[in-house]
């Protein structure tokens, strides 16, 4: 932009200049013609009074009246002559020099003479008056005096007297004035710079005379214009060379610009256009000030990518991200603004209204498309959870519409991933009313208005409790019972899952610590476990409440231990060093992963209530079931089996070699106070031998 800026400052620059030296040469072309103006009025004045003294020495040497005139003739013979009426009417020229008698025997010179005393003599009878006429024939010319005398006996004659210019070039060049010879006609002047018509007794001009002098105007031209035009064109030289310099900055400054725009908009992963370019694009298409035009705003969430990468690393994510793209771009086609928002999330801008029918088959071709061309990375298959907004929901701008977009996506995710979800306006009561509870959640925390419910696990084979699982309950003031399903996922997103955890594990300690040697199971997460001082808080707490380690087994779900698994590995090996059990929980809901099995060296492997509802009515699921008993056992793990509701599920998992059992059939999850359990009670622990099935 600077540079631009000073192109265009150079190029007023240049035109500044030309249109002061412009106006400086006109002034001066201006000021030099009035300064000439001038300079001619005053030499033509000149001029006329030097004639006009000429003519009046001449009048006061002609002879007087009734005086012969050969004495004067004889004093001025060179250039005087007597010109009267003979007897018979003639003009006849008197006695004259050589010199004016050839001019005299012009015939046009005669007659212009005859002209002359005519007119004398009736506008001037009393010969007080001084004329000009030419004399001579062409390209002879010369200019005379004329003025009317008398002779002796009364008659008029024509005292004739040639102009002599030597005295009065003498005369002017004083002046700086250089005469030129005298011409019949203006365009016979040459070289002249002044010039004055001489008036005869008619009042038009007989001759001309012309002069040169010295001229401002010419000195200007000479000197000064040239100068002015010198440095005139050395400074538009250096302009135009300044300009060019500058131009070529600029161009390749806006084009380095154009770059940085591009790469500002740009995802440099990807290649879409990134956040900004897609705030930039929302208000170009759906501003506020207008009503929306028909649109779709979709925003698309990856399933599975965090699990691929933290489990495979972040140049796995990249690749995956990459693929993503141009399945997007490509599928969703040329008409749609594709662009990346941030980590797995792609926000894409339909010209068009996409109902939910078109928007679930949509969503099913993006999955099938993500399956042929993302591979999977290990077990983990990659999908995407849609939102999606159309502009005649509701009024707003494009913002807005991307905003009730990602409510959509929020609730798709909440419902499950692989789903696609049209914005309604009961999502965003949904999210007040989970923000709501978030924020009294972490108040619950703080003032410890939670409380823990534990569910008994029992021998396979005799049903004798061996432990509890502590379960953590929140009994609302106002709302009553608020299910684990609706404040433990609100928990996870968030920071709360650390406090919550470590409450309920310092509670279950608290509480069933005194109560004999059970074991005491309770859940944690991945984020709890990386919380820095977790193992030190751990082994505070066991200390505090005087409970041996042995008995405290940590239970953790195969999604919470993909988040960076190698220090949770080290975290896990740590305390399982001081004696302290870990469980995978609800093997199988998850990814199932055998290398979760090797890698984190799990004590106890609990098997999903899934594959246990599944007995009855799925014949596969008792050969999964036993393989998985077989595969837990043969790597030294000792398996529980979770949601246990019926005698024959007993039976089946006991035979199977399952070793311990939770669920309804033995108990449901209780505060301590309904236990009925005394202090130090003589119960049996996991650590006794497992009969056989």
């Amino acid at each position: 932009m600077h540079g631009r800026s000073l192109v265009r400052t150079l190029d007023a620059g240049a035109i500044i200049i030309m249109v002061i030296a412009v106006a400086t040469l006109g002034l001066m072309a201006w000021t030099t013609r009035l300064i000439d103006h001038s300079a001619f009025e005053n030499e033509a004045t000149l001029v006329r009074q030097s004639l006009t003294g000429l003519a009046a020495d001449f009048r006061s040497d002609l002879p007087p009246p009734g005086v012969n005139g050969d004495g004067w003739l004889a004093r001025n013979v060179q250039g005087h002559a007597l010109f009267s009426v003979s007897a018979a009417g003639r003009f006849v020229a008197s006695r004259a020099a050589s010199r004016i008698s050839g001019l005299l025997a012009d015939e046009g010179t005669a007659a212009r003479l005859e002209q002359a005393l005519k007119a004398l003599e009736r506008i001037d009878p009393a010969g007080e008056r001084v004329d000009l006429v030419r004399i001579g024939p062409p390209r002879d010319e010369n200019i005379a005096f004329v003025a009317l005398t008398r002779d002796g006996l009364g008659q008029n004659r024509l005292a004739i007297g040639l102009i002599d210019f030597a005295p009065l070039t003498a005369t002017l060049e004083g002046f700086g004035l250089q005469l030129q010879p005298v011409a019949a006609q203006p365009g016979d002047i040459l070289h002249a710079n002044g010039r004055l018509g001489i008036d005869g007794l008619d009042g038009d001009p007989v001759a001309y005379l012309g002069w040169r002098s010295e001229r401002i105007s010419r000195t200007i031209t000479g000197l000064v214009l040239p100068v002015l035009a010198a440095a005139l064109a050395l400074g538009l030289f250096v302009l135009m060379l300044l300009r060019r310099y500058w131009s070529q900055a600029r161009d390749g400054f806006m084009g380095e610009l154009r770059q940085v725009e591009a790469l500002a908009h740009t995802d440099p992963l990807t290649g879409l256009p990134n956040r900004r370019a897609l705030f930039d694009h929302l208000q170009t298409v759906a501003p506020a000030t207008r009503s929306f035009p028909p649109m779709t705003v979709l925003m698309l969430d990856l399933d599975g990518f965090k699990s691929v990468n933290d489990q495979h690393g972040h140049q796995a994510g990249d690749r995956v991200l990459k693929l993503a793209a141009e399945v997007f771009s490509t599928e969703l086609g040329a008409s749609a603004f594709v662009a990346r928002l941030g980590g797995d999330e792609f926000v894409a801008v339909l010209p068009d209204i996409l109902g939910d029918g078109a928007l679930q088959r949509l969503h099913y071709h993006l999955q099938q498309s993500l399956r042929q061309r993302v591979p999977m990375e290990g077990l983990v298959p990659i999908g995407v959870s849609i939102g999606a907004a159309s502009s005649t929901q509701e009024t707003g701008d494009g913002e807005d519409l991307l905003k009730m977009a990602d409510l959509a996506v929020y609730a798709a995710k909440a419902a499950g991933r692989g789903v696609a979800m049209t914005y309604h306006p009961d999502m965003k009561r949904d999210i007040a009313y989970r923000r709501m509870l978030e924020r009294e959640l972490r108040g619950a925390i703080l003032t410890q208005a939670l409380f823990v419910a534990y569910q008994p696990i029992v021998r396979a084979l005799s049903g004798e409790v061996i432990g509890y699982e502590a379960l953590v309950r929140w009994q609302h003031p106002v709302r009553g019972v608020i299910p684990p399903a609706d404040f433990i996922p609100i928990a996870e997103k968030s920071d709360l899952i650390i406090g919550l955890g470590n409450f309920v594990l310092d509670r279950a300690l608290a509480e069933l610590g005194p109560r004999g040697e059970c074991r005491i199971s309770v859940n944690a997460t991945g984020r709890q476990l990386l919380a820095p001082g977790f193992s030190d808080f751990v082994m505070d707490a066991l200390a505090r409440h005087r409970v041996v380690p042995g008995r405290l087994c940590l239970e953790l779900t195969e999604t919470s231990i993909i988040s960076d698994p190698d220090s949770l590995a080290t975290i896990m090996k740590t305390l399982q060093g001081q004696g302290i059990r870990f469980a995978i929980d609800d093997f199988g809901a998850g990814y199932s992963s055998l290398t979760h099995l090797l890698r984190f060296k799990f004590d106890v492997l609990k098997i999903d209530r899934g594959f246990i509802e599944s007995l009855d009515d799925k014949p596969e699921a008792p050969m999964i079931v036993t393989s998985v008993v077989s595969l837990a056992r043969s790597l030294g793990m000792q398996v529980v089996g979770e949601g246990i509701e019926t005698p024959a599920q007993q039976r089946f998992l006991a035979s199977a070699g399952c070793g311990a059992l939770q669920g309804y059939l033995f108990g449901r999850p209780v505060p301590i106070g309904q236990l009925g359990l005394a202090e130090d009670p003589k119960l049996t622990t996991l650590d006794s031998p497992v009969q056989a099935a």
